[in-house]
């Protein structure tokens, strides 16, 4: 079976291949910001330096090792660098940057910088701040307007020159109606007058038209973003069909009837293009991808990435992102619902909770909880989309943590008294009730819809049985001493320690890294990571001999990183060991020059994982023969 021809209804792009592309993606981010900070008094060579560099480091990470996230993320710096190199120039710098794009899409073969090819001097030719302005609803609707059907017109061509979307031309295609879409939908909202406002309503007819006509527009040529793009509008069109109604009444109208229609959309995405598709002539259909029946898409162990061997499927292409944008408002509808619900009960008599406050709201929690595990049952479980998997999981644990802590409160006070309970302290018992049906909640979502990040959501779970002593002594009239700063953050660094041991214990047991077992142990070292690394950082890089201490603990990170094969310390790490360096070397060009240092130090290490790791594994070798 074909998967690329049956999946091409998907919208599939490659943004991320795994865990070491997004550590030299931020790397390479910050080590070009850094660069870019330490040249910025040389005007126009600061730009060409950054461009220069980005173009280096594209070498080993994209050609090399076809990185998606770093080829993205370097294809942008390097066409800022060369916009900067060249802005004196005005009108023609827009054309430099197109040549320049033209070059770096033929030697990296990156897809954005393909768009940017076009993207470049139409944005420099019609003003990139009056662009971007209109984007968002602001002034210049014929500049915006004209400038997106140029982009379209462009993505048109890249698409029908690869309507079976096998190749790299469809990449470029997904960018241009990316960039063209909101130019397009606002340009014509904004020349129709329909300025969106929270003071007085728009005409909800022709919005609806316009909407219905660009979403025929997007089946029939396959693509989402003119659809996404008009979301907005399609909000303040059913607000304003509500007008009259109570403020909840219309939040749960418009969140529900946008979200389930989304929904519906990318659930029917297929056959209804062939029906669409029967209103197109011929000769034109010929040149438009035909419709796709949906398969799953296959796990990123891809021979096309030999170097990325912490693989993990976050976002698969724009459908992902299509459902996210629908399932958002239908889960925010939900939980005003359940609110609505609630208090329409009487969970309130005479401004006091009634006795049977807890059922009654276990009972409203069933409405996000099964409107969430119904979209997953299909999305999820059939599907096997990856970024509404996470999205979702997200929200179920919110649901299964909300739940867990009302139902651990009803174990230890069935009689049902109020909030006031909480006063004299917070029962042990109930603590260990509500994380395990936090946990059994999560782990039931994780093995129904085969969600790894689940999973790690109930290990997270367990979090508040680390506290459970602070917790039950939460009596103000208690002689106990109470929580301390460094006595919270021991606690955290335990837990974290916990979920990365069991993530190393998964890890053995899949060191081929081909099952779910793999992805569950790469979510556990995210979270263990997060509980651990600001705590480590805390203790350490403080004082006078912060730097010392930060560098102590990176190094440390870094070596357990190369032993486990797992990069997560590395990824959480960045960002706290930048702040440590801004906060040691004072000014800020030094700090700059310290960032650019480690920065590349980390890129190195990226490129020569392999080799350190052979390294670090002969040196423990040498040492236990040492002992021996």
């Amino acid at each position: 079976m074909d998967i690329a021809a049956q999946r091409r209804d998907e919208e599939d792009a490659r943004l991320v291949t795994g865990a070491a592309d997004i550590l030299a993606g931020i790397a390479s981010l910050l080590g070009l910001l850094a660069l870019g900070a330490i040249l910025g008094a040389a005007g126009p060579f600061a730009g060409a330096a950054v461009a220069a560099a980005a173009t280096g480091l594209a070498i080993p990470l994209v050609k090399q090792r076809n990185f998606a996230f770093s080829a993205i993320v370097l294809a942008i710096c390097a066409a800022f660098g060369m916009l900067i190199a060249a802005a004196l120039l005005e009108f023609v710098a827009g054309f430099v940057v197109a040549g320049f794009m033209a070059w770096f899409w033929k030697v990296f073969r990156i897809p954005i910088a393909g768009a940017l090819v076009v993207a470049a001097p139409v944005a420099t030719i019609l003003g990139v701040r009056n662009l971007l302005e209109t984007a968002w609803g602001g002034s210049g609707p014929w500049e915006s307007l004209v400038a997106g059907i140029v982009l379209f017109g462009f993505a048109m061509a890249a698409d029908m020159s690869d309507p079976e979307r096998t190749t790299r031309r469809s990449g470029i295609g997904f960018w241009l109606h990316i960039f063209a879409a909101p130019l397009i939908v606002h340009g014509i909202f904004l020349l129709g007058g329909f300025q969106p406002s929270f003071d007085q309503p728009i005409a909800a007819a022709p919005v609806l038209v316009i909407v219905a006509v660009l979403a025929l527009v997007a089946l029939v040529i396959d693509r989402r973003p003119l659809l996404a793009s008009s979301l907005g509008y399609v909000a303040y069109a059913l607000a304003s069909l509500g007008e009259g109604l109570a403020l909840e009444t219309r939040l749960i109208g418009v969140s529900l009837t946008l979200g389930f229609g989304i929904l519906a959309m990318a659930a029917f995405w297929s056959p209804m293009r062939r029906a669409a598709l029967l209103l197109v002539p011929a000769p034109l259909r010929a040149r438009l991808p035909s419709a796709g029946e949906f398969v799953p898409p296959p796990k990123p162990v891809a021979e096309e990435t030999p170097a990325e061997e912490e693989p993990v499927r976050l976002v698969s292409g724009f459908n992902d992102i299509f459902v996210v944008m629908g399932f958002l408002p239908v889960s925010f509808g939900a939980w005003v619902l359940a609110g609505v619900w609630l208090y329409s009960s009487g969970i309130f008599v005479e401004r006091e909770l009634a006795a049977d406050w807890l059922p009654r709201s276990l009972a409203a929690l069933l409405i996000p909880g099964v409107v969430t595990w119904a979209v997953a049952e299909f999305f999820v479980r059939i599907r096997r989309m990856a970024f509404p998997a996470i999205v979702l999981a997200g929200q179920f644990a919110t649901v299964a943590f909300t739940a867990g802590i009302l139902v651990g409160y009803l174990a230890i006070n069935p009689g049902g008294r109020d909030l006031s309970g909480f006063r004299d302290g917070i029962d042990p018992l109930g603590v260990i009730i509500a994380c395990l049906v936090a946990a059994l909640l999560n782990v039931l979502f994780a093995l129904r819809h085969r969600v790894p990040y689940a999973l790690a959501m109930a290990a997270a779970s367990m979090l508040p049985l680390f506290f459970i002593d602070l917790l039950a002594n939460t009596d103000p009239g208690s002689t106990l001493p109470g929580p301390t700063e460094t006595g919270i953050r021991i606690r955290l660094l335990l837990a974290g320690a916990c979920a990365a041991g069991v993530g190393i214990w998964l890890d053995l047991s899949d060191r081929e890294r081909r099952t779910q077992t793999s992805d569950t142990a790469f979510w556990l070292h995210m979270l263990g990571s997060l509980l651990l690394v600001p705590n480590l950082f805390h203790f350490a890089a403080s004082g006078d001999f912060a730097l010392v201490g930060a560098l102590v603990i990176f190094l440390g990170i870094a070596m357990f990183a190369l032993a486990a094969n797992r990069r997560a310390g590395l990824i959480v790490g960045l960002p706290f060991l930048a702040f440590t360096l801004g906060d040691v070397f004072e000014g800020f060009v030094s700090s700059s020059v310290a960032l650019l240092g480690f920065s590349a130090l980390v890129l190195w290490a990226a490129v020569k994982w392999q080799e350190l790791r052979a390294a670090v594994f002969a040196w423990i070798g040498q040492d236990e023969a040492r002992k021996s």
